[in-house]
């Protein structure tokens, strides 16, 4: 086991823990074994998510599901951040939190419909778990106890809200269960004020766990891309057509990797609460965009000969000038160092840009092969990506 943030050397401690604060100042925070391998059971769901946009176009259902996935997955992330621990009861919670999303990946496809009662009450244990965390929490450290007191709160009513939607109508129950994950959402907002005086969050763990959540996403974009041509060889023999675009679709992916990692990921968010929620919430988006882009790009290898279809191209353009847009509005929260090369105006400008062309085209564009989409889509993303390279290779 590898020792937990703030405990020293030689220390001697239970097995199972009490919640200790972590207030360790600058030290180094590895990302830990079981922490990745938490992040990676979300794998499946986001898949079967991305599926369900094939299946039913239905992107209200998709938006709401994967707000209240990810919002599982970042409030457990916070907790470790706050209370990391390597007692076995960080083992034994981890555990019950993974059977949870392996329920909502269970019931996911259609789990606003047929699967709700499932998708819900995978969503509700998940969420109670880290609650009662949360509390237990609060309980041993009087610092945090206001803070812990409104997490349930907010749950409280939201839980509330989910229950009654058993009972009612299907265009109610959308609205109450997207009611409740939204206030969930809201909740730290809510109780910004006091978590203002906790330590801040830390500066390498923290930004690399959403980094390395992103790249799951990211991941998914490849799987689509891959799949889709897959697919399509069962059914007939390969075209060179479709070989070149899934190529294309490919670089779509490794090109929203690029400007990311390239932008977002090397750099600290600054140590203000406000600004570290919207920039939460700014890769919530962000990830959306890319989950879009990646189910677009396989709809438009179903059929490369064609023109696009609307739906798709505007899946695979807005998804990648969502990515673009919410890119450009994270760099503003960052941390700048002396010697950072992009330009603070430039640098989120020509994302932002690029992303508005995507749009217009998505809206107002003439029919285009899937070729030239895909092209397009490579060109806008190759506007950032060539300057981060410019002006990184002419510092260093």
């Amino acid at each position: 086991m590898t020792r937990a943030a703030g405990t020293k050397t030689g220390e001697r401690r239970g097995a199972w823990r009490t919640p200790q604060l972590r207030d360790d100042g600058d030290q180094r925070h590895p990302v830990g074994w079981l922490e990745l391998f938490f992040d990676l059971v979300f794998v499946v769901i986001v898949a079967v998510l991305a599926s369900g946009v094939d299946e039913t176009h239905d992107l209200v259902a998709f938006t709401v599901q994967f707000i209240a996935v990810f919002w599982i997955w970042n409030a457990f992330t916070y907790y470790t951040e706050r209370f990391e621990s390597d007692g076995i009861e960080t083992r034994v919670f981890t555990f019950i939190a993974i059977l949870s999303v392996a329920g909502l990946a269970i019931w996911g496809r259609d789990g606003l419909g047929s699967n709700y009662l499932g998708f819900a009450l995978s969503y509700l244990l998940a969420r109670s778990l880290n609650i009662a965390l949360w509390l237990r929490a609060g309980y041993h450290v009087p610092r945090f106890r206001r803070a812990a007191f409104g997490f349930f709160g907010g749950f409280l009513v939201s839980a509330v809200l989910i229950v009654v939607s058993f009972f009612v109508p299907h265009d109610v129950r959308l609205v109450l269960w997207t009611a409740a994950v939204l206030l969930e959402i809201a909740t730290p907002a809510i109780t910004a004020r006091f978590q203002a005086g906790l330590p801040p969050i830390t500066e390498d763990k923290f930004p690399e766990r959403f980094g390395l959540f992103t790249m799951i996403v990211l991941g998914e974009t490849v799987a689509e891309v891959i799949q889709s041509v897959a697919v399509a060889n069962t059914l007939e023999r390969l075209s060179g057509l479709t070989i070149a675009d899934a190529a294309l679709g490919l670089a779509i992916g490794f090109g929203m990797w690029w400007v990311y990692y390239d932008f977002v990921a090397r750099r600290p968010v600054r140590q203000r609460f406000g600004i570290v929620l919207a920039w939460v919430y700014l890769h919530m988006i962000m990830l959306i965009g890319i989950v879009l882009a990646g189910v677009g790009i396989a709809l438009g290898l179903h059929d490369t000969a064609a023109p696009m279809e609307p739906f798709d191209r505007s899946l695979l353009l807005g998804g990648v000038a969502l990515v673009l847009v919410t890119i450009a509005v994270i760099e503003t929260t960052l941390a700048r160092a002396p010697d950072e090369p992009t330009a603070p105006v430039l640098s989120p400008a020509l994302k932002a840009g690029a992303g508005v062309v995507l749009v217009l085209l998505a809206i107002l564009g003439p029919p285009l092969a899937p070729t030239a989409v895909l092209l397009i889509t490579i060109a806008a993303l190759a506007v950032p990506a060539v300057y981060g390279a410019v002006v990184w290779y002419r510092e260093h």
